[in-house]
C-alpha cells in the first residue's frame, strides 16, 4: 500500500474559536471553506481537505470514554518556502491566538519552529536548507 493522506481531521474543543484561527492563518476563500453544525472543513484542492471537528465527538467515534488535548502521537508539518515564511506563519499564529512552542532556530537539517493552534494541536514549520 502507498499512503495517500487526503483529509486530516483535528479534535478541536471550541468549534468557533479554532475556525477564526484556521481561518485568518490559511487565508482561503468563503467558496473553499464548508461548515456543518459539527464540523468546519478547508478544501485546498481536489485532494486535501483539513477539517476541524468536536474533540470528545471523535472520541466518541474513536470508541473512547475521554478526549486527550492536543495531537499525542504526531504532529502535523508544514513544508514552508523559506525561513522567512516560517517566521510569517509564526506571526500569523500569534495574531490569531495560538501560541510559539518553538520559535524559528537553524539547524542542519534546515530552518524550524514549533507552534500549537488555539486548541493546543502541535504543527510543525520548517524551511529546507538551500542547496549550492
Amino acid at each position: 500500500m502507498k499512503p495517500s493522506i487526503s483529509i486530516i481531521t483535528i479534535g478541536v474543543d471550541d468549534l468557533e474559536r479554532a475556525f477564526v484561527f484556521y481561518r485568518a492563518l490559511f487565508e482561503l476563500p468563503d467558496e473553499s471553506i464548508g461548515a456543518g453544525e459539527d464540523h468546519v472543513a478547508f478544501f485546498f484542492d481536489d485532494k486535501f481537505s483539513f477539517v476541524l471537528f468536536p474533540r470528545e465527538q471523535i472520541a466518541q467515534t474513536a470508541g473512547l470514554e475521554t478526549a486527550v488535548a492536543g495531537t499525542p502521537g504526531f504532529v502535523l508539518s508544514h513544508q514552508a518556502e523559506s525561513p522567512e515564511a516560517v517566521d510569517d506563519i509564526l506571526d500569523r499564529v500569534l495574531a490569531g491566538g495560538g501560541s510559539v512552542i518553538t520559535p524559528g532556530t537553524q539547524s542542519e537539517w534546515g530552518y524550524s519552529a514549533y507552534f500549537a493552534d488555539t486548541e493546543g494541536n502541535v504543527w510543525e514549520l520548517m524551511a529546507q536548507p538551500t542547496t549550492n
